[in-house]
């Protein structure tokens, strides 16, 4: 008698816990799904260009190598504004009076007359935020000037979120038309988009002086600088946004 009423108990606490592990998943999320990973990609151009201009000058001793770089200096930057360029898109990044380091030096003879006039070293450097099709009169202004290391320009877009969300967007549709293809792979419906989450990017490509070509066309309010007209041909390049999603549809 006490073996039945056992057993009783037993197939009762087991049919409690069905029950109640059935009541549970219930309320559980979706898990029949299919995961997949969605990309998209929008490109637009550049509204901003942000030129990086600077010098490089040695000297036998610091008080030298300072007076050079003074003259360099102003002579850069009255050649921007002389240009047209306003303060404001003007800003110093760097400016450096060091002994030279040995590497830089070393391949002359001792006490020559190379040797002695790389002993200090000055370096200053700034950047200028400019129209993109102003890009290459800035740039040979301030070659022209004695910015004898120069060249760098980041291509920009001033306001991206536009941008980032058309991205976004075709992710998401991106991995739609993925799942779907697994679905009818699958013999099976594919239902509402369950979860999303974005990893957005932007790529802004960067022209060096080495290796910028095509056309340009000058801004109207660019002052051809007195150093001469020749300059380099630069276009301006396109900046790409792409973003991925990693996305969670029902299987109905």
């Amino acid at each position: 008698m006490r073996t039945i009423v056992g057993s009783v108990l037993l197939v009762f606490v087991l049919t409690g816990a069905d029950a109640i592990a059935s009541a549970q998943c219930n309320t559980c999320p979706e898990r029949r799904t299919i995961n997949v990973t969605g990309t998209g990609k929008v490109t637009a151009d550049a509204d901003l260009a942000i030129v990086r201009v600077g010098y490089k000058l040695y000297g036998a001793d610091a008080k030298s190598v300072y007076t050079s770089a003074t003259e360099t200096s102003n002579s850069i930057m009255k050649a921007l504004t002389n240009s047209g360029i306003p303060g404001n898109a003007i800003e110093s990044t760097s400016q450096v009076l060091q002994h030279t380091p040995q590497f830089e030096y070393q391949q002359y003879p001792a006490n020559s007359d190379e040797w002695r006039n790389r002993q200090f070293t000055a370096i200053q450097s700034w950047i200028i935020r400019v129209k993109p099709d102003d890009a290459a009169g800035v740039l040979s202004a301030a070659i022209n000037a004695g910015a004898n290391e120069s060249g760098w320009i980041d291509w920009i877009v001033q306001n991206p979120s536009a941008l980032q969300a058309e991205a976004a967007a075709k992710a998401v549709d991106d991995a739609r038309v993925r799942a779907l293809q697994i679905a009818q792979k699958s013999n099976v419906q594919l239902g509402h988009l369950v979860s999303v989450s974005e990893n957005p990017s932007v790529t802004v490509y960067n022209g060096a002086l080495a290796g910028v070509a095509g056309a340009i066309g000058m801004g109207t309010n660019f002052v051809n600088v007195p150093f001469g007209n020749q300059q380099l041909a630069i276009n301006s390049r396109r900046v790409e946004f792409s973003a991925t999603v990693f996305a969670n549809f029902a299987i109905e």
